[in-house]
């Protein structure tokens, strides 16, 4: 084989990771929000954020550690959000995908947050308010 073809062989996969490198930021950026401030270690998030550890149904998850789910960065004066991973999969960090479950289309698809929120809820089962559309029988 020419030089010329070993160059493009070995050049192939490193521009398809550079590609995908760049795809996976542009997602990641995406999920990204801005908190006003500079949030300390320490900080109690539920000192400013009560209301999402009230509700008729509160997601056992808030008795964590906020950085269980979320990732905060500090860059200047402004603390970025994240999720510690793609929200189509965090759910499954902790819940497991039962027979029950798979059954359920929204949870196949993980787009569980599509109709439960994750944090709390008026509603049983931590479902949001404009579920009823989508599921008449909640």
């Amino acid at each position: 084989m020419s030089s010329r073809k070993n160059k493009a062989i070995v050049a192939a996969p490193s521009a398809l990771a550079a590609s995908l490198l760049l795809l996976l930021t542009a997602a990641m950026q995406a999920s990204t929000i801005e908190h006003p401030g500079i949030i300390p270690k320490d900080a109690s998030c539920s000192s400013c954020h009560a209301g999402k550890t009230k509700g008729k149904s509160v997601h056992s998850a808030m008795a964590l550690a906020c950085t269980v789910c979320h990732l905060a960065k500090a860059e200047g004066d402004m603390t970025t959000m994240d999720l510690a991973m793609p929200k189509e999969r965090i759910c499954f960090a902790c819940h497991e995908k039962s027979a029950e479950l798979q059954r359920h289309s929204p949870v196949v698809k993980g787009q569980c947050v599509d109709c439960h929120d994750t944090h709390s809820s008026s509603r049983r089962s931590l479902l949001r308010e404009q579920v009823d559309a989508r599921h008449p029988q909640f």
